[in-house]
């Protein structure tokens, strides 16, 4: 990975058998305890899209990256996240805004990520993945999905951020699913920012830094979202989550034909 950068999840090393926190905004500086940096608790059933992705360990399950219910058999996520474990190592929680107690438990029978992923490549990209669910999802009040943008679109204004990732790189994780509003930055911005960095119309950023508000690890794969659509997967940014540099998405309007080709709809 690029100096400084790293994506915001956790991957399994299933040659260890052990989840492993890994450069890339899977790894980061020390830093305490809860969440997605400057989020606060999000209210029970506020977000029925939103899954924990887990992948299975010597030691149990563990929370490695986000995900958004798409429909009733497929989950989106970010390709490093697909990348973490074999599919039958992987399941996916829905229905509760806490990883323990957990919600429902679905297994995965097969994963996808995007063909030209390249996360050693500079700005990361075409980071989105899928998850195909062994059996469908059953909708309730707390597990619905989430529709996708129209393309080509590309937002602008606020967003809501949400996740179980850390306060800090290499802090404690929250068990609390955690929401904060974010601000879309333009592409032009974000790579003024991100020198060295590919920053493109496959990307979206944020940046808050009053009050502070940034993705981290833990959060990555989950949703951006803006007007009742997923609009960003969460990909990267700077390894300690100082909320310095911008928080980097992969823009789901700018996948939706490859999305759709892969699930049919």
């Amino acid at each position: 990975m690029i100096s400084g950068r790293s994506h915001f999840g956790r991957m399994m090393a299933s040659a260890l058998g052990a989840v492993l926190a890994v450069t890339g905004l899977m790894t980061g500086g020390a830093g305490t305890a809860s969440a997605v940096v400057g989020g606060t608790d999000a209210p029970a059933g506020a977000y029925p899209y939103q899954v924990s992705l887990q992948a299975q360990s010597s030691s149990g399950w563990h929370h490695i990256c986000g995900g958004s219910i798409i429909s009733e058999q497929w989950v989106l996520t970010a390709a490093h996240c697909v990348d973490a474990a074999p599919a039958g190592r992987i399941r996916v929680v829905a229905g509760s805004n806490t990883l323990n107690p957990a919600g429902t438990i679905h297994r995965v029978q097969e994963t996808m990520r995007h063909e030209n992923y390249n996360g050693n490549a500079a700005g990361s990209p075409n980071d989105i993945g899928l998850l195909k669910l062994s059996t469908p999802i059953t909708y309730t009040p707390l597990v619905q999905p989430i529709a996708l943008p129209d393309p080509p679109a590309y937002p602008a204004g606020g967003a809501t951020l949400t996740g179980w990732g850390h306060l800090n790189g290499g802090g404690e994780q929250p068990n609390t699913l955690q929401h904060a509003t974010v601000t879309l930055l333009t592409l032009a911005e974000c790579q003024t920012r991100w020198l060295g960095q590919n920053i493109n119309a496959g990307h979206l950023c944020t940046l808050d830094r009053t009050p502070l508000v940034s993705a981290c690890e833990g959060d990555s794969g989950g949703p951006l979202a803006q007007n009742g659509r997923v609009i960003g997967i969460i990909s990267w940014g700077h390894s300690i989550c100082s909320g310095r540099y911008p928080s980097v998405y992969t823009n789901v309007a700018a996948h939706r034909t490859w999305i759709t080709g892969k699930i049919g709809t």
